[in-house]
């Protein structure tokens, strides 16, 4: 046997090992979790690095090593691992599947591990009289290359050599929409055309809408139209075109007959079915196989039918996925009555495989529309069509899931668009969003498409940089400084020119904490827009090394926080919330403060910027909880304390049975307590923030909206959120007093906040000056310096501060 031969049977007995170790971890995650096997998984991983050459591919090698670590590790705490270890383990796996399935001599694995990707735009056709339209500019910004025929003629002849992506055609020509029409149904009947046809009429009338329907248009826009609306709606026509791999669907059924039955008619139909025998294995063949739909057998023998669909809905990455559910027809009053599954249709069995057909391609192409139109409208920025804020956290996130893994750096690029404002002020809004928009498609054009760029804020373009360092990425950032800087924005008659500012943070360890980086990056932005150069700033203070010290400050941090909670050297320090309208009801906001083992007091901020979360972050909130409960109960007066809880209280399941514990015990009514939680983490962590929530308004705690104003859509937020307070970011108190525009703008606000019945909480007051100018624009509590510096006592004079 050849040397090479004998590598390749080395490198598949480790494929499959993997294998063993890829599946008990998939059941221990999906179906269900135990200790023991746990253990087991350790064992494999061991094993897996002893097989592994100790020559050869040194990626390899570091990889296998690594997971028999983290494993390790995740062993040694004694229960189940944590959200971010599941996920680094996930991800070490997936790592080592693709180093070992690259070789020439294996085949890679067919499993998908994503959703279906988008091939290029296809070439669209504009048929319309004239000079080109404004839509040819709408349609070539948003990706698709267009070729616009002022002439019919002409336009048959293009079509008639070859056939374009989809076909958007001008009925008001100089002789009517008669031959408009003609023309595509000629090509329908003598050369099958498929292509997708889109009509633009001046009528709007149902004769006209049924003449374009029997020519076979698939979409009749009547004039004046939103372009917007024009794209969407080419985007979904052409999504058969665009996605490699359309529809997957998993078919859950216990009679592998019948499973196969369906399976081998879906497939006939260009629809990729997989067949799960065994329902307990639902949801790791969900995460292998990424489905589009669900075909739910109700009748199966192992589990009951209902129950499986209900586990299914309430698991995080099902909660969106549509469902087809199959019963016998006695069984259907029963279904009706007890079962609530959202987005699930329901269909006696026997069903004709026509017709089950039929019914699967409707409902994947409703719900792959339906993604399509709530991915655009949560993921993207609506004026820049960028990536938003949340999406680029997230992708933040996993992409240092996997550094070190597939990605060996990770640089964090802000790009501060310094004069957007005073262009906002001079020229508008509708222009300025117009130059965002512009620069937004420079960006594009610079990017690759593993750099995801997203409007980070109202001035900053954020691009995420993978596997790019020093000189490489000082150039790909100099071109994109370059092309937004090169070159006057037309909006109307005007010509603008941008000024940027750049500013780099680098990440070359998984450890390193994301809002670390945004935050490293943007102090970069600040040194490079005072820098007098090129006005790039990249932290080489901060590159490779920096992540260890990193590291090792972070857990030097855990350790002292860990001894102050069991020395008990932490307490609490009280700030006033006050009206200035007569109330005379008490309000305080609790400050936690602690003391290190030398007697000195640790900067609250360094501390929660580490154990935001972490478990030690729960412990402190509800230290602090606790602690307020017990001061409440010895008090004689009426108080209401507003406790900050950090995002990692956000996501404990136990917290409202914990809370309805301690308010029974101490005997403290529920409204009396008021939960803060910054807007920019309600917004980054939102499923999270509705089980918090729902567990805190059952007891009657209410909730204050923290920092609030300075997000991209502050009030949607509020609405969904359903707050009964909301603290104003200090931006608003800031230099208010000379500032007309300010007031105006807080005035505004103000006045929304009663509409939604929302009680506004001014902080930061620290000058008389600034309480009269609040008082008349509608504001009633206050809290800053200006009242009291955060003392050890409840003892505000709460009489004395009405105006």
């Amino acid at each position: 046997m050849s040397q090479a031969d004998g590598g390749d049977s080395q490198r598949l007995r480790l494929v499959n090992h993997l294998k063993l170790i890829e599946d008990l971890w998939q059941k221990l995650y999906y179906v269900k979790w135990n200790p023991k096997s746990f253990a087991m998984l350790a064992r494999l991983a061991r094993d897996l690095v002893q097989n592994t050459p100790e020559r050869g591919d040194e990626r390899l090698r570091n990889l296998v090593t690594k997971l028999e670590e983290h494993v390790k590790s995740c062993a040694a705490s004694g229960g189940m691992p944590s959200e971010p270890d599941r996920q680094r383990l996930t991800a070490l796996i997936d790592a080592l599947r693709a180093v070992l399935t690259t070789s020439d001599s294996l085949a890679a694995s067919d499993e998908p591990r994503t959703r279906p990707l988008l091939s290029p735009l296809p070439e669209v056709f504009l048929i319309a009289p004239g000079e080109k339209p404004p839509l040819v500019a709408k349609l070539e910004d948003s990706g698709y290359r267009i070729r616009h025929i002022a002439d019919l003629v002409e336009a048959e002849q293009r079509l008639r050599e070859r056939m374009p992506g989809a076909i958007i055609i001008d009925t008001d020509f100089p002789g009517g929409p008669e031959p408009a029409m003609t023309l595509i149904a000629n090509l329908r009947a003598e050369t099958g055309l498929r292509a997708p046809v889109l009509f633009l009429a001046e009528r709007n009338d149902m004769t006209a809408r049924l003449e374009a329907v029997r020519a076979g248009g698939m979409a009749y826009f009547s004039k004046p139209f939103e372009n917007d609306e024009l794209v969407g709606v080419l985007r979904e026509l052409l999504l058969p075109q665009t996605s490699q791999g359309y529809f997957r669907i998993l078919i859950v059924n216990d009679q592998p007959t019948e499973a196969w039955e369906m399976a081998g008619a879906l497939e006939e139909q260009g629809i990729t079915p997989r067949v799960v025998i065994q329902p307990l294995q639902v949801l790791q063949d969900i995460y292998r196989f990424r489905p589009d739909l669900l075909l739910i057998d109700l009748d199966i023998k192992e589990i009951s039918g209902s129950e499986l669909a209900q586990v299914i809905v309430q698991h995080r990455d099902c909660d969106n996925l549509p469902m087809i559910l199959l019963c016998f027809p006695a069984d259907v009053p029963h279904y009706l009555m007890n079962l609530d599954v959202p987005g699930a249709s329901l269909l006696t069995k026997p069903v004709p495989i026509s017709y089950l057909c039929w019914e699967v391609k409707q409902r994947l192409r409703r719900a792959h529309a339906m993604r399509i139109k709530l991915g655009s409208l949560t993921d993207n920025d609506p004026v820049s069509r960028l990536f938003n804020r949340r999406r680029y956290l997230i992708l933040l996130e996993r992409a240092l899931e996997t550094l070190g893994l597939t990605t060996q750096s990770l640089a964090v690029v802000f790009i501060t668009l310094d004069n957007l404002r005073s262009i906002r002020d001079s020229a508008g809004v509708a222009t300025a969003d117009e130059v965002v928009g512009q620069a937004a498609k420079r960006l594009r054009q610079v990017l690759n498409p593993d750099q995801p760029a997203a409007r980070f804020s109202d001035a900053i373009l954020a691009v995420l940089v993978p596997n790019l360092l020093e000189e490489p990425l000082l150039a790909l950032v100099r071109r994109i400084r370059d092309t937004l800087e090169t070159g006057f924005y037309k909006v109307g008659e005007q010509a603008l020119l941008l000024r940027t500012s750049v500013g780099i943070a680098l990440a070359t360890d998984h450890s390193q904490d994301h809002l670390m980086l945004i935050q490293r990056a943007d102090s970069a932005c600040g040194l490079a827009r005072e820098s007098k150069g090129e006005r790039i700033v990249l932290q080489k203070s901060e590159l490779v090394g920096k992540s260890n010290q990193e590291a090792s400050s972070r857990a030097r941090v855990l350790d002292q926080v860990r001894e102050i909670i069991e020395h008990e050297r932490l307490w609490l320090v009280f700030q006033p919330i006050a009206t200035m309208r007569g109330d005379n009801n008490e309000r305080y906001e609790p400050l936690l403060r602690l003391r290190g083992s030398d007697g000195q007091e640790l900067v609250p901020g360094s501390v929660f910027g580490v154990v935001y979360n972490h478990e030690l972050g729960r412990m402190l909130d509800r230290w602090v909880i606790e602690r307020m409960l017990d001061l409440l109960r010895q008090r004689q007066t009426m108080t209401t304390a507003f406790i900050k809880i950090l995002p990692v209280t956000l996501q404990d399941r136990t917290l409202s049975g914990w809370l309805r514990e301690r308010l029974e015990q101490t005997g403290v009514e529920a409204q009396r307590l008021v939960f803060e939680v910054a807007e920019a983490t309600a917004e980054r962590s939102l499923r999270d923030m509705f089980g918090f929530l729902g567990g805190i308004k059952m007891l009657g705690c209410g909730f204050c909206l923290d920092r609030f104003g300075r997000g991209a859509d502050s009030l949607s937020l509020l609405k969904n959120l359903g707050a009964d307070y909301v603290k104003l970011d200090m931006h608003f108190v800031d230099g208010i007093a000379r500032d007309s525009k300010k007031q105006a703008q807080l005035r505004e606000l103000v006045s929304s906040l009663e509409m939604l019945g929302v009680i506004p909480i001014v902080g930061g007051v620290e000058d008389v000056k600034t309480m009269p100018i609040l008082w008349s624009l509608g504001v009633d509590l206050i809290q800053g310096f200006f009242l009291q510096h955060p003392s050890r006592e409840m003892s505000y004079d709460f009489t004395g501060a009405a105006l």
